[in-house]
């Protein structure tokens, strides 16, 4: 027997939400888990003086602690039924102290590759349960924004101050100090849901929406490759239009505040609203954003395509993830998400790399169109028909 997403949502505002404390410490524990990507610009150049690294040695260094994220996000979703979720994402704190420790004390490449490894196996599992736990919360659309909200904001902060405090402190530090910010978010764990499922909670007997999930994942790995391979091109595709450096950090500073506003505008979004509408309108903003990067850009138009895609993207993300918490209210799909829209985050720009024989970008925007629009689409029948 499967469950509707109406019935999936009153299980879950029954018995057993996430309590007000529960909520803010699964906000830390999942931006201490996704504080590589949500600062990996800054990182990277702080490694780059930690270990004397080139351009491409860097670039292996971050895909093997984001891979290492993503096997361990797809990990959780097995150990999420079954083992205590306190007791799991101590663990994966424990990894990230010790990844970070160990990092402030290496040198070369190969050192500096396994103690990422290392801290990006344990910030899997961080952000794994803490999706989880958005997913437990009595409106998941609105506590998934709280965290994109908040993380955004805590990254931008740190990638203003990140070069001085470099200049300051020194790497070794700062490493130090993430190790320590791993060491205080343990004790947040005192509200963070243990996950067991109580006799009385419908939870217990619930079952996953089979169909729902499965169309919803594959929406989200194609959606997220979309994404993707236009944000992570942006640069070059300035560069192509023969915008400077400034012009180029400023549309992109532009759209990373623009993206904040946008998981804002999705969490006060009313439920009566449902997810479809909003999806495809998000959908319409992003392909509208993809097509003014075909072309010849200036400054302005590269800075209005900027704030539209991380608006819209940010404002989806959310929509998304509530969507695969209706799925399975156990938590296990939206967790797995995590996993499948990292794995899609890293197709979308070999996609693209594919395509860019020739120099022009323009294949890559009409097919980034294409792929996101199916992409929703699917989620938007998945909704329908469940």
């Amino acid at each position: 027997m499967k469950m509707s997403s109406a019935e999936s949502a009153s299980v879950r505002t029954s018995v057993h939400c996430l309590s007000a404390g529960g909520l803010a410490a699964s906000v830390l524990i999942g931006i201490v888990g996704a504080w590589t990507i949500l600062i990996t610009p800054g990182l990277l150049a702080v490694v780059a003086v930690q270990g004397a690294l080139s351009d491409q040695q860097l670039g292996y260094v971050a895909a093997w602690e984001i891979n290492a994220m993503a096997v361990t996000i797809g990990l959780s979703t097995f150990l999420l039924p079954r083992w205590d979720w306190r007791l799991c994402v101590a663990v994966g704190l424990i990894f990230i102290i010790a990844g970070n420790v160990a990092t402030a004390f290496s040198a070369g490449y190969a050192a500096i590759t396994l103690t990422r490894t290392i801290a990006g196996a344990g910030e899997g599992i961080a952000v794994g349960f803490a999706f989880a736990a958005f997913g437990r919360a009595e409106n998941p659309d609105r506590a998934f924004s709280i965290y994109l909200v908040t993380g955004a904001l805590a990254g931008a902060i740190a990638l203003l101050y990140l070069p001085s405090w470099q200049e300051s402190v020194g790497t070794r530090t700062l490493f130090l100090a993430n190790g320590a910010l791993g060491v205080l978010t343990l004790g947040g764990l005192f509200w963070f849901p243990h996950g067991r499922v109580a006799a009385d909670d419908p939870r217990a007997t619930a079952l996953c929406n089979r169909r729902l999930a499965f169309l919803a994942l594959i929406g989200v790995f194609f959606y997220f490759g979309a994404i993707s391979a236009m944000w992570s091109y942006a640069e070059r595709i300035g560069q192509a239009s023969g915008l400077d450096a400034h012009q180029i950090a400023r549309g992109l500073s532009y759209g990373t505040f623009a993206g904040m506003g946008g998981a804002a505008l999705a969490g006060l979004t009313p439920r009566r609203l449902g997810r479809i509408g909003p999806l495809l309108v998000s959908g319409v903003v992003s392909i509208i954003s993809f097509r003014l990067l075909d072309g010849r850009l200036t400054p302005h138009i590269f800075i209005i395509a900027m704030v539209l895609l991380l608006f819209a993207w940010n404002y989806a993300q959310p929509l998304l993830s509530g969507v695969c918490s209706d799925a399975d209210p156990r938590g296990r799909i939206v967790c797995a998400m995590g996993s499948i829209q990292t794995f899609g985050m890293g197709f979308g720009p070999a996609a693209v790399a594919a395509t860019l024989g020739s120099g022009n970008f323009s294949l890559a925007v009409w097919g980034s169109c294409a792929v996101l629009g199916a992409s929703l689409l699917l989620v938007v029948s998945a909704i329908r028909t469940s």
